[in-house]
């Protein structure tokens, strides 16, 4: 939730007298009238009009209480003898001035749901791909599913709270669901079957999904009813608590999350997502908890009806009107249900669609904002997070947007705007919204431009029907190779090999020089995969030739992967684990698991390791299972792939170990996405925060959660457009699908700026929207 959503929700509050049905039906401001009391009733909205007169002298009060008894009883719509008592309480002489204690309750509620949703949505892209095996393209698309739920889910929460249960029953019943959400993806996410661990992640995805829309639109307006008449400084001030709630909770959060999943082991892996799902669901649990105890210090208000179904009836009626009534022209087909409705209803229907089809072009900034949690944080896993000797998280970046959010918002509204308006540039809430709009579509323009460069370190693949073979030559010899080509290979270097056709024998010829070796080999050479090794090594003063299949990836978590080339003199025996050691940042070992036993000679397989840099210890035939002296070192780099080559030969004092880098390690360091965040974070401060609060001084405020709802959907909107773009159109590269998205913001901005240019503003009739 964020700033604007909270102020949609106390402004839709203010208003909420107005959203029952029939008083929406016939005159909205005024229905159910009493005649024969309308000299009480005039008095009573006078009354009611003035909340700074509550404290009246003590020979007025009994006149007044009878006055606002007569106001409630339309207004409130028959509330129960029990919401009466609790709602009018505050309202005596001394009590406006005492903050309601249960909003403190609700804060804590707040806090803990705010951490609960953003820590678990940090973790989750980088879980769907890690752990759950997805693809990059599926996992934004899985995501970016779960966004369009928790935004589209909140019309319905609204209804449910108005027309049926009532905010607090609402809550606490959405909110038991919530909490089996986080709980059932924590349990998801340990490890099990591939399969079943996809399913019950989904599922948790799902209700949480459920969960956090359904009681989105309900809390703030919740805790805008514990506040009475003479109360509004107290219910700004809570606001204002609210919103530090929510960006407290998920700013701790986003910083703690990745830090759980990444720093801690469990269950056998090096990452925990587990724990990072759990201590969210954990808070969750904390928050239901803290709702159900100040329940007793609550003000409950029944439902009273809502304005949504109110303005959907009107507009059906409208339709079905227009399409059946042949002998009657109107000046607007909304006019058509004036028979029924009243007439300043229909005109706040019309300034309520006015500002609706404003909103046409919105859904498309959402497309790109919502990108922050999914596209980016798997572009900064192939960057260098190396800091000071310490690494920076993919998905600690996310804390970008927050920080620059604190930093922005003064900056324009103290600096920029200002500026602007004495340079004579008039920026209209609708122009700011375009500019807002333009700099999130630079943004990824931005971000095309370091994706490029990320892919240019990305290993090329070889044409179709030929592979790349890494010849190493781990020995004391020259070798001087002749094949369709020729190569001079000094000892202990590399080459690469490429243009050999699959499945074809050829044969080499191994001429080796400076070595015992003096024997010409030819050895056959017959490419089965895209890449091979070839090891080149002395055994008994003859060539040896050791060849395996070879991969060329990055790894999805962006840790380093290195396979061992080795030609010792420890002998490896049958049935005993004997390993390389490996300690650096931390430590690991390898055992050689390719290779013929007895035997000093062999390959292992890829492991994936954190990125230090290691000493290697060789495995030892003494007491201790390695050598204390450390062999050799070498650095292991993000996002690269090394084989580590070694040779030893004691009786001829040879010692080597040299590495080759089969794909090149991130090169580009992750502050360089900073640039991109500073820009999206600018277009969110003029586009999403401006055009909030157009859109609430260009709607009627008893509509004002007609136009949240429509906020909302604009998100979910914009999240569905991302899945159905990743979905139906395919790029070779990920930094084309950046400049896609570039190109239709632009686009969508300039059809936005047309509207924007024709839109006319609305007067307001009279001053009852000044909340």
């Amino acid at each position: 939730m964020t700033e604007k959503e909270v102020d949609a929700s106390k402004q839709a509050d203010d208003a909420k007298p107005k959203t029952d049905e029939d008083k929406t039906d016939k005159e909205p401001a005024k229905q159910n009238e009493d005649v024969e009391g309308k000299e009480k009733e005039s008095e009573a909205e006078k009354t009611d009009k003035e909340p700074a007169k509550e404290n009246e002298d003590a020979e007025d009060k009994e006149q007044e209480s009878e006055a606002e008894k007569t106001v409630k009883e339309p207004a409130k719509h028959n509330e129960d003898v029990e919401g009466k008592e609790k709602e009018t309480e505050p309202e005596k002489t001394g009590e406006a001035q005492k903050t309601p204690k249960g909003i403190y309750f609700l804060l804590g509620n707040e806090f803990c749901e705010r951490f609960s949703f953003y820590g678990m949505r940090t973790i989750l892209t980088l879980y769907l791909v890690r752990q759950l095996d997805y693809s990059e393209d599926v996992a934004s698309k899985i995501y970016h599913s779960f966004q369009v739920l928790c935004y589209f889910t909140p019309l319905f929460g609204a209804i449910l709270a108005d027309s049926w249960l009532g905010k607090f029953r609402t809550i606490f019943y959405v909110s038991i669901l919530y909490a089996i959400g986080n709980l059932t993806i924590a349990a998801g996410a340990i490890p099990n079957k591939l399969h079943t661990m996809k399913v019950i992640s989904i599922i948790g995805l799902i209700i949480i999904g459920f969960g956090t829309g359904g009681i989105k639109p309900c809390v703030s307006a919740f805790g805008g009813d514990q506040f009475t008449s003479g109360q509004e400084e107290k219910r700004k001030y809570f606001f204002s608590l609210f919103y530090f709630s929510i960006n407290l909770g998920s700013f701790l959060s986003t910083a703690l999350t990745p830090a759980l999943r990444g720093d801690i082991k469990c269950f056998g892996q090096d990452t925990c997502f587990s724990l990072a799902f759990f201590v969210p669901a954990v808070l969750f649990v904390i928050a239901l908890i803290l709702l159900i105890i100040g329940k007793p210090l609550y003000i409950i208000k029944p439902a009273e009806g809502s304005v949504f179904v109110s303005v959907f009836k009107c507009i059906g009626h409208a339709l079905f009107r227009k399409a059946t009534v042949k002998d009657e022209k109107k000046e607007h087909w909304l006019e058509y249900a004036d028979d029924k409705y009243d007439k300043d209803l229909i005109y706040d229907i019309k300034c309520l669609l006015n500002v609706l089809f404003i909103f046409i072009p919105l859904p498309l900034f959402w497309a790109l904002f919502e990108q922050q949690g999914s596209k980016w944080v798997l572009q900064a896993a192939k960057m260098d997070g190396k800091v000071f000797g310490t690494f920076i998280k993919p998905d600690h970046m996310q804390l970008d947007n927050p920080l620059l959010i604190l930093v922005l918002i003064p900056v324009f509204d103290n600096i920029i705007y200002p500026l602007a308006s004495k340079c004579n540039i008039s920026l209209t809430p609708l122009r700011r919204m375009t500019i807002g709009g333009l700099l999130s579509a630079f943004s990824f323009v931005i971000a095309a431009i370091i994706q490029m460069k990320i892919e240019t370190e990305l290993p090329a693949i070889p044409p179709k029907g030929y592979s790349d073979l890494m010849i190493i030559n781990n020995s004391p010899c020259h070798l001087d190779i002749v094949t369709n080509f020729n190569i001079s290979l000094k000892q202990f270097e590399s080459v690469m090999a490429k243009g050999n056709v699959v499945q074809k024998s050829v044969k080499w010829r191994f001429t080796p020089t400076g070595c015992s070796a003096n024997a010409t080999v030819i050895q056959e050479v017959n490419a089965t995969s895209l890449y091979e090794t070839m090891m080149v090594t002395l055994e008994n003063n003859d060539l040896r030739f050791d060849v395996s299949n070879d991969s060329r990836i990055k790894e999805k978590d962006g840790n380093p992967r290195v396979r061992l080339l080795f030609s010792i003199d420890y002998e490896f025996a049958e049935g005993v684990n004997a390993s390389f050691l490996f300690q650096g940042g931390s430590y690991f070992y390898i055992i050689p698991d390719n290779m013929t036993r007895p035997g000093r000679i062999g390959m292992t397989e890829y492991c994936s390791v954190k990125p230090s840099r290691y000493k290697l210890h060789l495995p030892s035939n003494g007491t201790k299972s390695h050598e204390e002296t450390a062999f050799g070192e070498i650095d292991l780099k993000p996002g690269g792939s090394y084989i580590v080559y070694i040779y030893q030969n004691r009786s001829g004092n040879q010692k080597e170990l040299r590495h080759a880098i089969t794909v090149i390690p991130n090169s580009l360091h992750i502050l360089w996405q900073i640039p991109q965040a500073i820009f999206i974070t600018a277009g969110e401060v003029m586009f999403s925060i401006t055009g909030l609060e157009f859109s609430y001084s260009q709607a009627p405020s008893y509509l004002k959660s007609i136009v949240q709802a429509a906020w909302l959907l604009t998100n979910a909107l914009g999240n569905l457009l991302v899945v159905l773009l990743v979905h139906f159109i395919e790029f070779e590269k990920q930094s084309y699908s950046f400049l896609m998205f570039a190109a239709l913001m632009a686009l969508s901005m300039g059809v936005f700026g047309i509207m924007a240019h024709y839109y006319k503003y609305v007067k307001k009739k009279d001053n009852s929207d000044s909340s």
